[in-house]
């Protein structure tokens, strides 16, 4: 029996939205990431039956991929806490910073190569540097939701989702900035950092602007009805204005979204009337379209992993050279840390490549008709595909690992006789078993607690991704 297009069309989106929640609720459990279930499906319906051909995805990947790329911006900017980066800010950006250009180096090294023998053509050194700049951080859409469901330390915790917010920063400006500057041949040194500072100063200035704007008329909307299809809409207008003045259009939604996140801090500094910026309704409404955008993009990766084989196993191989570069990387980033073995593991595990990178791969191609990228958005999604599969497998066996270790240092830990104030302190808890409560509760927000409306500091995000 066949299908028509719309009831063929229906049937394919309820299935990735049942997928989308089948693979969170199988995460919970076996803390395999549910992206991998929809990728899987998607390479199912895409290369393996054909239900979807590549041509139409090729039509609509421009409009998906805009689209996308706003509503990453938007979750990551709102998610960084300025008060939280600049208390967490030298570790984690010591890491996100080497962790970067190591995965930068390696990346460009391996397509050149891949160049030398034949596998990609009309290939060049900028070429191999925007490749590297899109796959070079993790992707917190994929990390943050592992942290969260795991008994994880809240100092390693929020050390591991900051890097990858920070990255995810540093793809998204470093990839579109150097396509950027192979869209405008700038080629002398003085007209390449003229250009970059122009495009990042046009950017950061607009966006800083149109986030302060939006607090002060944001209270006109709304708040559970009009407040976030005006925010989205805002930000992709954002992104369309600050593009045509010749900013980075990344960097303009990034700033706008930064400046929405702190809202109540920079609304006491600026006088802002009370209630100004994201509500809890804001955010959890913002959860659900980040989980259909992310269900529809994941689906859409493997929809997208036709042949030619060589390509998908380019995208493996710069997925085994990006595991490599981080081992050594944890290790010089993490020096003079007092951190274990389990720990820097589940550090070094924590490299699954997301939903910025499979957007910036359709950027070169469409935005600047660079030669050699028409076929790049292949060897990057193998090879988003391919560390996303390794982090499934890596981060239950870290998780073991801190267990155990944790279970050893309970064992190897040595009593010593109570001094009298710990006896008082003891004897007062079970006089008053609430007084201390409080003190008992972890630091780190987990998924459950985020249900609550309660606007905490305690962790280093504001909103689930």
């Amino acid at each position: 029996m066949e299908f028509t297009a719309e009831q063929g069309f229906l049937l394919g989106v309820a299935s990735i939205f049942l997928i989308g929640v089948l693979g969170e609720l199988i995460f919970k459990r076996t803390q395999i990431p549910d992206v991998i279930w929809l990728m899987i499906m998607g390479v199912f319906m895409g290369p393996v039956t054909g239900l979807v051909p590549r041509s139409f995805l090729e039509e609509v990947a421009p409009f998906f991929g805009a689209v996308t790329l706003v509503v990453v911006l938007f979750d990551g900017g709102i998610k960084l806490n300025i008060t939280h980066l600049i208390k967490a800010a030298p570790r984690s950006g010591l890491i996100a910073s080497v962790g970067f250009v190591g995965a930068v180096t390696v990346t460009a090294l391996l397509t050149m190569i891949a160049h030398k023998v034949g596998i990609l053509a009309e290939w060049g050194w900028i070429q191999a540097l925007i490749t590297g700049a899109i796959v070079g951080g993790a992707s917190s859409v994929v990390i943050m939701p592992a942290i969260d469901q795991s008994d994880v330390d809240p100092d390693l915790a929020n050390t591991v989702k900051l890097e990858s917010a920070l990255t995810d920063v540093f793809c998204v400006v470093g990839a579109m900035t150097l396509v950027g500057l192979q869209g405008s041949k700038a080629i002398d040194r003085g007209e390449v950092i003229t250009t970059l500072v122009a495009s990042f100063g046009m950017g950061l200035g607009i966006g800083v602007i149109g986030g302060v704007m939006w607090l002060v008329l944001g209270r006109l909307w709304d708040t559970t009805r009009h407040r976030y299809p005006m925010t989205l809409a805002s930000l992709m207008v954002l992104y369309v204005i600050t593009e045509r003045m010749g900013g980075s259009a990344a960097l303009g939604v990034l700033a706008a979204a930064v400046t929405l996140g702190n809202a109540p801090m920079l609304a006491k500094r600026l006088r802002l009337p009370e209630g100004a910026g994201l509500d809890w309704e804001v955010e959890r409404f913002h959860e659900v379209v980040a989980f259909m955008v992310k269900s529809f993009f994941f689906a859409f990766i493997g929809l997208m992993l036709y042949p030619p084989w060589s390509l998908i196993g380019l995208g493996v191989l710069l997925a085994v050279g990006l595991i490599l570069i981080r081992i050594p990387v944890i290790k010089l980033a993490c020096r003079g840390e007092q951190w274990s073995a389990g720990r820097r593991a589940l550090m070094t595990v924590s490299m699954p490549r997301g939903m910025a990178a499979g957007v910036l791969a359709l950027v070169p191609w469409q935005v600047a008709q660079i030669p050699g990228t028409k076929e790049l958005p292949i060897v990057i999604f193998a090879c988003v595909f391919a560390t996303i599969v390794f982090f499934a497998a890596g981060f239950p066996w870290a998780m073991q690992r801190i267990e155990a270790e944790n279970q050893d240092s309970k064992i190897t830990a040595p009593a010593h006789p109570a001094t009298n104030s710990e006896a008082f302190d003891s004897n007062a808890k079970l006089t008053n078993p609430s007084s201390n409560a409080a003190a008992d509760q972890p630091v780190i927000l987990h998924a459950e607690e985020h249900s609550r409306p309660s606007g905490s500091d305690s962790d280093l995000t504001d909103g689930q991704s």
